[in-house]
């Protein structure tokens, strides 16, 4: 580079600039992709109607959990066992809808 003129110098920076710029577009292109995918994947996962669906047994626990503590704690003590009730028959009624596909 010592024997380089101004000129040459400031092009050879250039052109390493640019190259910095371009590998580093790549990279983040190659970021966002996984990270879309990934997402993607997460967002199906966490979906309610998929968590019950897979796991109908759990979210009935669930719901009996909520609906006890709902329950103890309300005026109103029908709240616990129509909220448990509603869930089993949400749980219930998915895994038909997804049984009959």
């Amino acid at each position: 580079m010592a024997d380089m003129t101004t000129e040459e110098r400031i092009s050879a920076i250039q052109d390493e600039r640019d190259d910095a710029r371009e590998d580093l577009r790549e990279t983040l292109t190659e970021v966002n992709a996984k990270v879309s995918a990934k997402v993607e994947h997460v967002g199906e996962d966490l979906r309610p109607d998929r968590i019950v669906e897979h796991h109908s047994a759990g979210a009935a626990l669930l719901a009996g959990a909520i609906g006890f503590l709902v329950g103890t704690s309300s005026e109103n003590r029908a709240t616990g066992p129509i909220m448990i009730a509603a869930l089993v028959g949400y749980a219930l009624s998915r895994r038909g809808t997804r049984d009959a596909k």
